[in-house]
């Protein structure tokens, strides 16, 4: 069996002017160091090929090279000796390595010379942060907030009861068929269809739900709509449809009274109404103290960034533009689009793309890099009972025990440790820049580790009725750039 210890490589190094966080290595390879890894090439290639003549592995080199050339060899050698190579400039020059580098074979034989781009260390200074302050408070929740989620919890009980009258805005109309073709293919056709009116509906095409206000029990229509431009078959998009459809019976919904037995019905145990108001309030505010925090955490992360300094290497960030196009694809599959066809939709062109991908990647290694060294700024550690109680949440959610098992390797554990040092962060953030302003119970605890959910009404969405931001008119107050001393960040 042939040796497969790396043999020792003897270089030169020489280091250009270290610009935008990259440092460029100029790596030269003596022939005898090339030479030895040739040799290793060697007995690497003449187990595995035939060389006429002789029996695998037997050999020599000199009839080797006749037979493939020594061009064969030198790829096979370059392929393990450059990546030795530039590690081992790397480490001599003692470079803080912050991406994987470009490497460039400038001259292959005899004395290999190459080229390393080597991205360094992001460099994160923080500007004075604590000086940073809100004056927003989160929006109260109103009486109308409340009467509006209690409709929503009415409608979630309502049930629904035969009538013999014609559709009406918010009937339900049992179609027995619903036919429709367009451009000449059929485009729907289903059977015992519970289908709810409402004016503004848009499926199964705007304009349909109109045409079913009405219609009897026992009644066919026929009928024609015009497909909208975005119609998802496009062949169809843009053409005259025609409908048939038939109802075989109509219901009219029936909401319950606002009262206690609507409470007990809720099943969560409320006796009274008022129990069951007390505690959509309380989901309201939050709900709305969540959102407030939510957002507090991004405007103070905008602040931040705006007064600190963040230098990433073009190489990290080319890494990094490439995962944003890669989930952008993975996306745009999810619903059957190709890139050509969104670009295609939006008009822009591959350089767009690229550049808008480029703007993401900068805004959000930025982002990172500066939540990271808040995290270090404020001393915040993870402990082993975090560390567990997230992992333990994380394996409840896991559908398979190879899910399940997977949180638990050395890269996993890093990576939630990271995630929770950064929550951790953001929640320190907001207790700085919103001092005594937002309620600590409502939100994440001081403690740091996965909030606490609290129980709220089942099957009832409880949004901000209006829809509106919960910041409320404000200023912000922050310090000039002035630049404190910290470690750089670790991406």
């Amino acid at each position: 069996m042939h040796s497969r210890v790396p043999p020792e490589i003897c270089v030169k190094v020489s280091q250009d002017d270290i610009v935008d966080r990259q440092a460029v290595l100029n790596i030269e390879v003596d022939a005898e160091s090339l030479e030895k890894h040739l040799d290793r090439a060697f007995r690497n290639l003449v187990d595995k090929v035939t060389v006429p003549g002789f029996r695998k592995g037997k050999a020599p080199r000199v009839i080797f090279e006749r037979a493939y050339g020594r061009d064969r060899l030198v790829d096979d050698a370059l392929e393990t000796m450059v990546p030795e190579v530039v590690d081992k400039a790397i480490e001599e020059t003692k470079l803080e390595k912050g991406g994987t580098p470009r490497i460039e074979v400038l001259e292959r034989d005899p004395e290999p010379k190459i080229k390393a781009t080597v991205p360094l260390v992001p460099l994160v200074e923080l500007g004075e942060y604590k000086t940073i302050s809100f004056d927003e408070q989160p929006e109260e929740v109103t009486d109308e907030q409340v009467d509006q989620a209690l409709e929503r919890v009415r409608e979630g009980q309502a049930s629904w009861e035969p009538k013999e009258s014609a559709v009406e805005t918010d009937d339900m109309a049992v179609l027995e068929s619903v036919k429709g073709k367009a451009a000449g293919k059929e485009i729907i056709s289903s059977r015992a269809v519970e289908y709810v009116v409402f004016s503004e509906a848009t499926y199964p095409v705007p304009g349909f739900s109109t045409e079913i206000i009405g219609m009897k029990p026992g009644d066919t229509k026929q009928f024609s709509i015009i497909l909208p431009d975005d119609y998802p078959d496009e062949h169809a998009a843009g053409e005259t449809a025609e409908f048939e459809v038939t109802v075989s019976e109509v219901k009219k919904k029936i909401l319950p009274d606002l009262d206690d037995e609507l409470a007990s019905a809720v099943g969560e145990g409320f006796d009274t109404l008022e129990e069951l108001k007390s505690k959509v309030r309380k989901d309201l505010e939050a709900q709305s103290s969540d959102f407030f925090r939510r957002q507090i955490e991004d405007k103070a992360v905008d602040a931040v960034v705006e007064i600190s300094k963040v230098e990433i290497p073009p190489l990290t960030l080319d890494h990094e533009s490439e995962h944003v196009l890669a989930e952008q694809q993975q996306q745009l599959s999810r619903y059957n689009m190709s890139l050509q066809d969104y670009m295609g939709g939006i008009g822009k062109t591959p350089d767009d793309l690229v550049a808008e991908a480029r703007e993401t990647a900068q805004a959000r290694l930025t982002r990172a890099l500066i939540v990271e060294e808040l995290s270090a700024a404020e001393s915040i550690e993870v402990s082993d009972e975090q560390l567990r109680e997230e992992i333990d949440r994380l394996k409840q959610t896991a559908t398979s025990p190879a899910d399940r098992a997977s949180y638990e390797t050395d890269s996993a554990r890093e990576s939630i440790s990271t995630i929770i040092r950064r929550r951790s962060a953001l929640e320190r953030l907001v207790e700085i820049v919103t001092p005594d302003r937002v309620e600590k119970a409502s939100g994440s605890a001081k403690k740091s580790g996965p909030a606490r959910k609290t129980k709220s009404i089942k099957a009832q969405s409880i949004k901000n009725a209006s829809g509106k931001s919960n910041l409320t008119k404000g200023t912000v107050k922050a310090s000039g750039p002035k630049p404190v001393s910290s470690a750089a960040a670790k991406k």
